[in-house]
């Protein structure tokens, strides 16, 4: 039995038990298995999200630096490219060519140490394709939460020699608010204490609002700082279909009071820190999402979920 099956047996006897009392064992119950065709692309009124990488800070040996591929209405969106994200992506079934848009939380090396990787094998990808095909020229943007980082992308590439970025490589500096309105998405960012504010109070590491033009919302924590100050405003107007929460710099107990009666569907953690890997991490996940009040589960690399 893998550990996603466990924990789905573990939860429902827990549930029985009465672990956490009849409103919770209720929200505990597991959600009916469904077989999951990961290669296929969403339909219409869905949003496909695949978990490319989901380690914190050290990878192991089945988990790579945070990663999330967000498909929806034809396109391929990009949250975060830690190490391992181009290898990941195109296993994955989608070709890192047809990419639109890379979007980075925030400047720590495990959310954006694969992206001049990712960058460049963009550019060669496109090399090999014949003249005239759209795919050659198709401006795709990547958006930064720093000028620094900015400077970083440049310098390393002047350090690597290969020139200046093709024009098709759009960077953008973000600041809060909304960033980016495709017509088929819409991103609004939400600045955290995951990382120092610059000395004018601007923050540099963000989560992040998808509104889809299906009407799908899903929510992306990115890092937060260890008061789990995740942006509430960003979820308690209108809801979200899916949180994506990552699992590593707080006390579990804070993430219980401030999850509690959130508008949420579903919650999917991921970028869990070691005790995740440890012996029992099963019965200690079990019990950590049987006091939240919405259905939640824990993602390893390669998982395909469905909105």
């Amino acid at each position: 039995m893998d550990r996603r099956s466990f924990f789905k047996h573990f939860g429902f006897l827990a549930a029985m038990a009465g672990l956490g009392g009849k409103a919770l064992a209720q929200e505990a119950k597991p959600e009916a298995a469904q077989p999951v065709d990961s290669k296929r692309p969403p339909k219409d009124d869905e949003v496909k999200l695949t978990f490319i990488g989901t380690s914190h800070g050290r990878v192991t040996t089945t988990r790579a630096h945070s990663c999330t591929l967000l498909q929806t209405g034809g396109k391929n969106y990009v949250i975060d490219a830690g190490e391992g994200a181009v290898a990941n992506i195109m296993k994955s079934g989608t070709h890192v060519s047809d990419l639109n848009a890379i979007f980075i939380t925030h400047p720590h090396l495990d959310h954006y140490g694969g992206l001049y990787g990712l960058q460049q094998q963009i550019s060669s990808f496109r090399k090999l394709f014949k003249e005239g095909n759209p795919r050659m020229t198709a401006t795709y943007d990547i958006l930064l939460p720093s000028s620094d980082l900015l400077q970083i992308m440049k310098n390393i590439k002047t350090a690597h020699r290969h020139g200046t970025y093709p024009k098709w490589h759009h960077f953008q500096v973000f600041k809060e608010g909304q960033i980016f309105d495709d017509g088929n998405v819409k991103v609004t960012a939400y600045g955290n204490d995951h990382m120092s504010r610059l000395p004018d109070g601007t923050p540099v590491a963000f989560s992040f609002l998808f509104e889809c033009a299906n009407g799908k919302r899903i929510f992306f924590s990115g890092d937060l700082h260890k008061s789990f100050d995740l942006p509430l405003e960003g979820i308690k107007k209108n809801g979200v279909d899916l949180l994506v929460c990552e699992l590593v710099h707080y006390p579990i107990k804070l993430a219980v009071e401030r999850l509690k009666d959130l508008p949420v569907k579903k919650t999917c953690f991921q970028h869990h820190g070691d005790a995740w890997e440890a012996k029992g991490w099963e019965e200690r996940f079990a019990k950590f999402s049987s006091q939240l009040t919405m259905p939640s589960e824990i993602m390893t690399d390669g998982d395909v979920r469905f909105v």
